[in-house]
């Protein structure tokens, strides 16, 4: 080991340095004891200074090898043998000096053997992603593995088949560090495969346009197969057809059908078929038909007058049941807008409130709320998603000033009510009194052949009293049902609060009775009325018409334990904290309201409810709660109406000659046609990743940004970015998608204020994992990769530690020590010429003669001594 300079000339200075020091040494204002010292610190610290400047460095060598295994575990070497034992065998020939490490990759990588290790235990247990391969990557850890200081080679086992990454680009950089690639390429056996490798439709299409969809398939023997097509989910082409060896295309025509984004998906079924992943692709079209709405109504026919209006406005609109609504976000995406119709939250399950959320948020999609008295609070939308998604909260602000509630309990006492089945049904009235407020009042009739008016309609400002007589109530007789309803109906004809009656009974009316009149008294009084039916004997169809007929709820209760728990419900959902049925002509606040302009209509009634921060308001009631409201919420928008529209509270308003332009607006504004704005995107697929690109009319002013929202089939999304690549457009990259459809949201904002919106969307297909090998496979790319680098193609396990070695010269500069040292001795000479403090140590110059002789530099020097031993005391 020797010490080399990669710029010697600049030890040329060392000699003007010497000459100086000879020069200088006797011309000082020191002490010669001092003097002495100084000169050395000085010429040291020139050498080093010189030194640095010369570039010097100490040149070793390295004897051994550093050897990285690269096996490939993705799905295209399935049918390849185990390695391992080749890889074990072919450590069986290290040298001492020698190291190797295995790392599996596809995907993703995985270390399985360090260099300290000494047998590899398998590779085929490795837990990693199989569905691509990325042998960039792969390389790209392998290189950092290797030491610096030593001899590196990467051993290569794989098809060659690169479905990511740029393998190429990243050998010439291995190439220059002279670190070579062997390559060891594996024989896959290709079995009996059928493949759909391409499905191609027009990208813009519109309704009933008739239109080619091409399939391709390809196949690796003569078989028959039946090739379906499904169209925006429905199944639209089925036929059996007849495949030979090599690639064949069918042209399937089709009627175009949907709205917006259409997935258009091809399968195939093959008799004899060893991969499934590659027998299904798909492709996308966006159709331009008119909005797409899906009612949801509470009850039927609560939606009607809607679903009537939008359709003769051209709109394509679907009425079905809570029960029948979708629980697969993909099937809400074919839906511009969603209407909720007097729908309770607690008919829905969780699945179809979280979708509901997620087709807002994720998908872009509208949501309109409808009121009536089973929506908001009185539906129970507190703390649910739906409340969550809309522009109102269900918690009232100053909700003691609401009218308050009347409830009338209406309970069986007759003969069959004995034991148990009474006491739980005083005990659920109890239950009603303990929730009422002060404000509220409660009423009780019970019946048997007649009715007892045990508690007249009184305020609950006493409740033990009156939680006294509810616990006096005894059996009775018959059953008769009529006369005590109307009663109930008879204490609640007067006064504005919310009017509810309960009847709970367990057996059959004595007497077919006509309940017309009764029922349509009630209507006109604002009266509802909750029916509960107790136990098998109880007249579950009677009581089911009437609570149906009289905007109230029917429950049927098995055991009369649960009672108590059902009264707690109804006595909620009764609306004493939520219902406002008082005459009302409403404020308007916002322009897009202006369609009630002049004309605004008078309403009876509404759920109270309390405006988000961020919603807008555009309707006010006489209480100042909000009416109309609306909000953007994620890539969707939401309106909430919390009057009703079927002529409940809303008569008037029914026959207002813009009630039909009043819904079109907000089916306008919750689901806009198209993008809003200049923007064009684009998508490029390479590999496992997706490259958004967005072409903008107008360059991104300061504070705006262009954010993408991109969601799969299951509608777990991802937010990007989109950055600016130059000409006006933007860019983003999304990694690691896998096969499917893909939705993507980009806007233009502003702190949280959307200028422009565009949704479009993309089909992945398979990875090219799956497709069916042809011609040399990756051979070609393996060659590139070991001759560029100065490779080996390997047969033999012997082979990979038997491979031409140079010794590894590395240089190992020394300049910024000589710099570090020459730093560290500057305060040591500066503290000498300061301080004058200096060790004592045997060194002596010649002298001409050795007798001292006086001289007048002799004088000189001890004057400026005693100078500056005075100069001492003094400090």
């Amino acid at each position: 080991m020797a010490i080399n300079f990669l710029r010697p000339w600049y030890l040329l200075l060392l000699l003007p340095t010497m000459l100086l020091f000879v020069v200088v040494r006797g011309r000082t204002r020191y002490p010669a004891k001092l003097n002495r010292w100084v000169l050395l610190l000085r010429l040291l610290l020139f050498l080093l200074v010189v030194l640095a400047l010369a570039r010097p460095h100490v040149v070793k060598t390295y004897h051994g090898l550093r050897v990285v295994f690269l096996a490939d575990r993705s799905v295209s070497v399935e049918s390849a043998p185990d390695y391992t034992t080749w890889i074990n065998e072919s450590l069986s020939y290290q040298n001492s000096d020698d190291q190797a490490a295995v790392l599996v990759f596809a995907q993703d990588n995985q270390l399985v053997k360090p260099f300290t290790m000494d047998k590899l235990a398998g590779v085929m247990s490795a837990d990693i992603n199989r569905d691509h391969t990325d042998i960039e990557s792969a390389l790209r850890m392998a290189a950092g593995l290797i030491p610096a200081d030593s001899n590196g080679r990467i051993v290569l086992l794989t098809d060659g088949v690169e479905t990511t990454g740029d393998s190429i680009s990243f050998a010439k950089a291995l190439g220059a560090s002279q670190i070579p690639i062997d390559v060891l390429p594996l024989s896959v056996v290709s079995g009996e495969d059928v493949a759909i490798v391409d499905v191609s439709l027009p990208r813009n299409t519109y309704p009933g346009q008739q239109v080619t969809v091409e399939v391709e398939v390809e196949s690796s023997i003569h078989t028959r197969a039946k090739l379906s097509l499904y169209w925006g989910g429905g199944l639209v082409f089925k036929d059996e057809i007849s495949l030979t060896a090599g690639q064949q295309r069918f042209s399937l025509p089709v009627e175009v059908t949907g709205e917006s984004m259409v997935k258009v998906q091809a399968e195939v079924d093959a008799e004899q078929d060893t991969q499934g992943r590659n027998n299904t692709m798909a492709g996308i079209t966006f159709v331009d038909a008119p909005p797409r709405v899906l009612m949801v109504e509470g009850a039927p026919g609560k939606g009607q007058y809607l679903h009537d209006l939008f359709v003769l406005g051209g709109v394509e609109a679907h009425s079905v049941t809570p029960s029948q609504l979708s629980t697969s976000p993909s099937a809400l995406a074919g839906y511009r807008a969603i209407y909720l119709v007097d729908v309770p939250a607690y008919v829905l399950s969780v699945e179809q409130q979280q979708n509901l959320e997620i087709f807002v948020r994720v998908v872009g999609g509208g949501l309109v709320a409808v009121g009536g008295k089973n929506s908001f609070g009185l539906g129970l939308y507190q703390d649910t998603p739906l409340e969550k998604l809309l522009p109102v909260a269900m918690e009232v602000e100053n909700e003691e000033e609401l009218p308050g509630l009347d409830l009338v309990l209406v309970i069986d006492r007759s003969g069959s009510m004995t034991g148990d089945k009474l006491n739980m049904a005083k005990n659920a009235a109890i239950v009603s009194l303990d929730i009422l407020k002060e404000r509220d009042r409660l009423g009780v009739i019970t019946f048997d052949d007649t009715y007892y008016v045990n508690l007249p309609l009184t305020e609950v400002a006493n409740k033990s009293e009156l939680t006294g007589i509810i616990e006096k109530i005894a059996i009775g007789g018959g059953t008769v049902i009529h006369p005590a309803l109307e009663e109930a109906v008879q204490q609640l004809s007067e006064g504005e609060r919310a009017k509810q009656i309960i009847l709970l009974s367990d057996g059959m009316e004595g007497a077919t009775v006509n309940y017309g009149a009764l029922l349509a008294q009630m209507s006109d009084l604002g009266i509802s009325l909750s029916t509960i039916a107790l136990g098998s004997d109880a007249d579950t169809s009677h009581m089911q018409m009437l609570a149906e007929n009289s905007n109230g709820r029917f429950y049927l209760v098995p055991h009369s334990a649960d009672l108590p728990a059902v009264f707690l419900q109804e006595t909620v959902l009764a609306g004493g904290d939520y219902l406002v049925e008082e005459e009302f002509m409403p404020t308007i606040v916002h322009p897009d309201a202006n369609t009630l302009h002049n004309n605004t209509p008078r309403f009876t009634g509404y759920v109270a409810s309390t405006a988000k921060p961020l919603s807008e308001i555009l309707l006010l009631t006489h209480r100042e709660h909000p009416l109309l409201a609306r909000w953007q919420y994620g890539l969707g928008r939401t309106i909430a109406f919390t009057s009703d529209a079927r002529g409940l509270w809303s008569e008037e308003f029914i026959k207002h000659p813009r009630f039909a332009d009043f819904w079109a607006d907000t089916l306008a504004w919750v689901a806009p046609r198209g993008g809003e704005g200049g923007m064009a995107l684009d998508v490029g697929l390479q590999g496992d990743s997706a490259e958004i690109t967005a072409l903008v009319g107008e360059p991104l002013q300061d504070g705006e940004k262009l954010l993408v929202t991109v969601a799969d089939e299951d509608f777990q999304q991802q937010e990007l970015e989109l950055l600016p690549s130059g000409s006006g457009r933007y860019r983003a990259t999304l990694e690691q998608i896998n096969q499917g459809v893909y939705i993507f949201n980009t806007r233009r904002q502003r702190d949280e204020v959307v200028s422009e919106q565009v949704v479009s969307g993309f089909a992945v297909p398979y990875s090219a994992e799956f497709r069916i090998p042809s011609g040399s496979g990756g051979n070609d790319l393996l060659s590139v990769l070991s001759e560029g680098t100065g490779g080996l193609t390997l047969t033999r396990p012997q082979d990979v530690f038997r491979a031409p070695l140079e010794p590894a010269r590395r240089f190992v500069a020394l300049g910024h020590w000589f710099l570090l040292a020459a730093v560290l001795l500057w305060p040591l000479d500066v503290a000498l010429r300061r301080f004058g403090t200096v060790p004592s140590i045997p060194i002596h110059f010649r002298q001409k003669a050795s007798t001292p002789v006086v001289t007048e530099n002799n004088t000189a020097r001890e004057a400026m001594e005693q100078l500056l031993a005075a100069k001492k005391k003094k400090k």
